[in-house]
């Protein structure tokens, strides 16, 4: 054991994730340059033009459920869901917290600022209950309300309330959706009063509201319903004018872009459409022209100089569409689904793979972030667990399936079906290509021949789920762990079970062997990290740990062992002195994979947060 401690330090370089489930989450900002969006607990701040340019601040313990930008771009403010219900007011330029208002309970459904950005409107949950506003300059709660319509989907700053003449007075004014309601709500600073004011509906038709939009004179304001047409409502007399339809699946978000002679418009919807609707008034809009994109649409933002929006759906993919034309340039993809696994292909640095619950097996390029392919398992399963060589990537799906694709084109090569009942778990390939081991739900290994894809081995032993497996590098020896709290290593060859190793108490997650092929590093259930000598029965030593390890992956030079689970903390711990010498926050639930690149510069770790977080390593 060397006495000297080696030293690294880990940084996230770059987050691959979007909160695409819930609505208005990416915002472009008004200096043009960047975006703003919320990946798990945490804000991202992106170069629109780089994409080695990220900033994460970290404020929240549970998913950032909404965003709102301030209308300057000094500020924005962020609302989660969980216990600690919190709203974060962030400072743009200093990249800082300026408030964190703990107000209310359960979640937060909707925010917006106030058209001069002097106040912030918070809306909670049904759950909650409640709204408030606050002063963004003081911290104050300026006034709160009991929450109408229950839920709130949707709440609009709408400048300031006018008489019946048409004149401003000095109330402020906000407009609230959700269910079957429209509500006006007016606010007297000075008498810190919050006053609700229905909208009234035309005839007997009944529409569900999510989504809201004024002109740009604030004479009017226009409501997206769930079934996909758009309800005008004239501000004067508060009474809903016409309907017109625009797509299916719900008009998720509406954008109103400023034109010198009548006025324009900008919808998305639940069935992937981008519609372009212009008019003399809002009142006789018409479709200009309409495209669809690859999924349903949630967020929607306009650029300041209005020339382009950004929309994101909820399959994970960005686009900057212009709406003159309605060209569109796609800008980025995430995955939009917990992760379970993450690999490298053998011997290669600068491309990786990633199993997602959305039951794509995605290859990313690490020098852009860019998805290279996206291949599907099928519809009613997702993957678990890939491997890759230069030529293929092979992925064990929960449905028993192995699938092959080839890392070119992304074509589908092969696959074996139900080669474990329960679901493939864990799966190898041999450095010489000629098989493929896999690991199952139910405790066995099989070795598949790829050339025939018939099972030339079945090893019977573990009694419990195979959690993880690695080949030797002769391809002759394996060894696997699993939850039933054994480490077993085999011989492929003569079909024979060589060593067993066993924990006292909770199953095995994870393992690495060392270099030297001898000392294996285990860590699972018990919270403990175990380094045994295969040629010796009891473990060499072992470290107590505070969290259960899900994965841990060693550098190609045996320094260093990274190690990540339900802490939601990548750590890098020196492998001789047992300490830890570097670690990373930025995931918000249990990191499921971390594994080092071959040339050991970067740690790639996914999780339960829907993100893929790749850290540099600094020695």
């Amino acid at each position: 054991v060397s006495t000297q401690l080696h030293v690294m330090s880990i940084e996230l370089e770059h987050a691959i994730g979007c909160n695409v489930e819930f609505k208005r989450i990416s915002h472009l900002h008004p200096n043009q340059k960047h975006y703003v969006k919320a990946l798990g607990a945490t804000v991202v701040i992106g170069d629109l033009n780089d994409p080695h340019e990220q900033v994460f601040l970290r404020g929240h313990d549970d998913f950032i459920t909404c965003l709102a930008v301030s209308h300057n771009g000094a500020m924005f403010a962020t609302g989660q869901q969980g216990s600690n219900a919190d709203v974060v007011l962030w400072s743009f330029d200093s990249k800082t917290q300026l408030c964190c208002f703990q107000e209310q309970d359960h979640g937060i459904d909707a925010l917006c600022f106030s058209s001069d950005d002097r106040f912030l409107f918070s809306c909670g949950d049904i759950v909650d209950g409640r709204m408030f506003i606050y002063d963004t300059n003081s911290g104050l709660i300026i006034a709160w309300a009991q929450l109408f319509p229950k839920p709130t989907i949707c709440v609009l700053a709408g400048g300031l309330v006018r008489d019946i003449k048409r004149r401003e007075t000095h109330e402020y004014q906000f407009a609230a959706c959700g269910g079957k309601h429209i509500t006006m709500y007016h606010l007297d600073v000075a008498r810190g009063e919050l006053v609700a004011h229905q909208v009234g509906s035309a005839g007997k038709q009944v529409r569900e509201y999510v989504s809201l939009c004024f002109s740009h004179d604030f004479e009017y304001l226009l409501a997206g319903s769930t079934t996909g047409d758009i309800s005008v409502v004239l501000m004067k007399n508060r009474v809903v004018q016409t309907f017109f339809h625009v797509c299916g699946g719900g008009v998720t978000n509406v954008v109103c872009v400023p034109v010198a002679d009548g006025c324009r418009f900008v919808a998305v919807g639940g069935d992937g459409t981008v519609t372009v609707m212009s008019g003399p008034s809002p009142v006789d809009l018409r479709e200009e022209r309409q495209i669809r994109l690859d999924g349903p649409l949630g967020s929607l933002s306009l650029s300041r100089d209005t020339s382009e929006v950004l929309a994101v759906s909820t399959l994970g993919t960005s686009f900057l569409i212009r709406h003159k034309d309605l060209s569109v340039k796609p800008h980025s993809q995430v995955a939009p689904g917990a992760l379970y696994d993450v690999a490298y292909p053998a011997g290669i640095s600068d491309h990786f793979l990633t199993c997602c619950g959305d039951s794509l097996v995605t290859l990313w390029d690490a020098n852009d972030y860019a998805a290279k392919l996206r291949c599907s398992v099928g519809t009613r399963a997702y993957p678990l667990t890939v491997c890759a060589t230069e030529d293929i990537f092979v992925a064990g799906s929960t449905d028993g399936r192995l699938n092959c694709w080839d890392c070119q084109q992304g074509q589908n090569l092969w696959h074996i079906d139900n080669a474990h009942k329960g679901g493939v778990t864990s799966v190898k390939l041999a450095s010489n290509c000629r098989f493929v081991v896999s690991g199952g739900a139910e405790g066995e290994l099989r070795v598949w021949e790829l050339k025939t894809r018939e099972m030339i081995s079945h090893l019977k032993e573990h009694n419990a789920r195979v959690n993880d497996m690695k080949l030797f590098p002769n391809d002759q020896y394996a060894i696997s762990v699993g939850r039933d709290r054994c480490l077993l290593t085999w011989d492929l060859r003569s079909e024979k079970r060589l060593t067993a190793h066993r924990e006292r108490h909770g199953g095995i997650n994870c393992l690495a062997v060392q270099s030297n092929q001898t000392t294996v590093i285990t860590a699972g259930q018990e919270k403990t990290m175990t380094y045994w000598d295969l040629r010796m029965a009891d473990p060499v030593r072992s470290i107590e740990l505070e969290e259960e390890v899900l994965s841990c992956s060693l550098s190609a030079d045996d320094r260093y062992l990274a190690t990540a689970g339900t802490g939601q903390v990548v750590k890098v711990w020196d492998v001789g002195q047992g300490a830890v010498v570097s670690s990373g926050a930025g995931h918000s639930r249990a990191i499921q994979k971390c594994v080092f690149s071959p040339d050991g510069k970067q740690i790639v770790s996914t999780g339960l947060d829907h993100s893929v977080m790749v850290w540099n390593c600094y020695t």
